[in-house]
């Protein structure tokens, strides 16, 4: 069953065609990954995706049912979001945070059991009623992946999960990614790290910020011929199967 179709989708932002007739189908509990350059159109897309902005063409379902067609709670149920920091500038602590972005009927009680689960596996229980004007860049991150904890919703849509954050806490939400998509949830992340992005998407899309779009498995366009066209650059396959960049320009042997 797909829980996310796409056809014939255009998108352009500033004049300049970023999208052309993209179509693709993402099954529950795969997670579909975006990859590309700066200003490539990523972000834009995961907002069209949510509702957050107007495509120029193409339709866009949700379990079936056209994006259009849901309003705003009911949408809100059925997509998760997470982008960029939101502001620490209205005193919020991690705890209040958390707290909005419940949706629940439950008891409090039971709120409150979720809400600590989440911030123990974000790392952040020392941290609950401290205000998030006072957190770092990567716990805000942090508690920003907390509150997708709590919302539970079936599908995330999540732009640059991984931004701010260190090596330990970006391994640990990577494994909470591959855990809650083997438990059905479907997911849609902006990504730059290619190495992240081959452990654990299913599959990818390539935005080349000129229209130009590839879809697929994982498997065939996590490659470097493929990867080395969409970023100008030189990514090479090393011992163990990793791809790196050519950051010293030297001459290596694809292994």
């Amino acid at each position: 069953m797909s829980a996310i179709s796409v056809s014939h989708l255009c998108l352009s932002r500033g004049g300049r065609l970023l999208i052309e007739d993209l179509n693709f189908h993402l099954d529950v509990g795969r997670i579909m990954v975006i990859l590309g350059p700066n200003g490539a159109g990523k972000s834009s897309l995961l907002m069209a995706l949510a509702g957050m902005l107007d495509s120029d063409a193409g339709e866009v379902k949700i379990n079936g049912k056209k994006l259009t067609d849901f309003h705003r709670g009911e949408l809100a149920s059925s997509l998760a979001w997470q982008g960029t920091l939101p502001s620490a500038e209205f005193g919020l602590s991690v705890d209040q945070r958390l707290q909005l972005a419940m949706q629940s009927g439950l008891s409090s009680d039971i709120d409150r059991e979720t809400r600590s689960d989440a911030c123990a596996k974000q790392d952040l229980s020392a941290l609950c009623q401290r205000v998030l004007g006072e957190l770092s860049s990567g716990e805000r991150q942090r508690v920003e992946l907390a509150a997708l904890l709590v919302r539970d919703c079936p599908i995330w849509l999540l732009d640059e999960p991984c931004a701010h954050v260190d090596i330990r806490h970006q391994v640990a939400w990577l494994q909470v990614m591959r855990e809650k998509a083997e438990s059905g949830k479907t997911m849609l992340a902006v990504l730059h790290d290619v190495q992240q992005a081959a452990a654990i998407a299913d599959d990818v899309i390539l935005v080349y910020g000129d229209g130009r779009i590839r879809t697929g498995q994982a498997e065939a366009l996590l490659v470097p011929d493929v990867l080395n066209e969409l970023f100008q650059t030189d990514l090479q396959r090393v011992s163990g199967g990793f791809l790196i960049p050519n950051y010293r320009g030297e001459k290596t042997a694809n292994l």
